[in-house]
């Protein structure tokens, strides 16, 4: 898939804490949305290649609790960007409180909340 825009990013509480939660709480909530396929080695994917976007992930945790998630995606197009960005609302809910949670964006370092990151990824044409 030719990419619009596509990301790296760890997600974390905070910037740098543990995201909380035991993987078997966060993968209930994930099981639970539709079309996305998960492992318990904590790898997941979801995609909708005619949809124009895919999110692959892995969420690590140390066996009291997950500290943090890998997570890639891209998107062919702006429409792709944007449902892209709807799953990664739902997948925040199921990581946890969206409003806590930052993605540390790869490779500068960067900062950013779900709101910023969307608009960003919205706006690089």
């Amino acid at each position: 898939m030719p990419a619009y825009f596509s990301f790296q990013a760890y997600v974390y509480q905070g910037e740098g804490q543990p995201i909380g939660g035991t993987l078997e709480q966060v993968a209930e909530r994930m099981t639970a949305l539709p079309g996305l396929f998960f492992e318990w080695d904590g790898s997941l994917t979801w995609a909708n290649q005619a949809g124009g976007w895919q999110i692959d992930a892995t969420v690590f945790d140390d066996g009291t609790q997950v500290q943090y998630v890998d997570l890639h995606g891209r998107a062919a197009t702006k429409e792709g960007c944007d449902l892209m960005n709807q799953r990664l609302n739902e997948l925040f809910d199921a990581w946890g409180d969206p409003a806590e949670l930052r993605l540390m964006r790869l490779p500068d370092r960067r900062w950013q909340d779900l709101q910023q990151f969307a608009k960003e990824s919205l706006s690089s044409d």
